[in-house]
């Protein structure tokens, strides 16, 4: 084994996206790469939520893990949210990163988090009809 990447895996992952390359170079069932190593899929988000509290993440429910996967802009090509209870874990959740490459560490560790839009200021416009015209 090389030991460039038994450094790797022993040091503390600071963001979601070195997480994930990470779990992904553990050689898991349940995620994996596809065969050009440009996308990632997973078939047990309960799974992957565990192993990312396990690296120090608070993933704790799937809407946690979409918002992860979100700001740090990933693209969801398959969704298997939406369907019925899978026993066997045919239905596999698809994702992608233009810089989320397998083959390309340093891309994966330059992915940063999107800054937070700025709230929208919550003036109320006023409607057509006022409810003084109503009646």
């Amino acid at each position: 084994m090389d030991i460039s990447k038994l450094i790797t895996l022993n040091q503390p992952c600071a963001t979601f996206p070195q997480a994930l390359y990470r779990i992904l170079g553990e050689g898991h069932t349940w995620i994996e790469w596809n065969k050009e190593g440009t996308k990632l899929r997973y078939n047990d988000p309960e799974r992957l939520m565990h192993e990312l509290q396990a690296l120090g993440f608070k993933a704790q429910d799937a809407a946690s893990l979409s918002k992860n996967f979100n700001d740090y802009g990933f693209k969801r090509l398959s969704d298997a949210r939406k369907s019925r209870y899978d026993p066997w874990r045919s239905n596999w959740t698809i994702f992608s990163h233009q810089q989320f490459l397998r083959l390309d560490q340093d891309g994966a560790n330059s992915i940063q988090r999107r800054r937070a839009r700025r709230p929208r200021s919550h003036v109320k416009k006023a409607s057509p009809m006022s409810d003084d015209s109503i009646w």
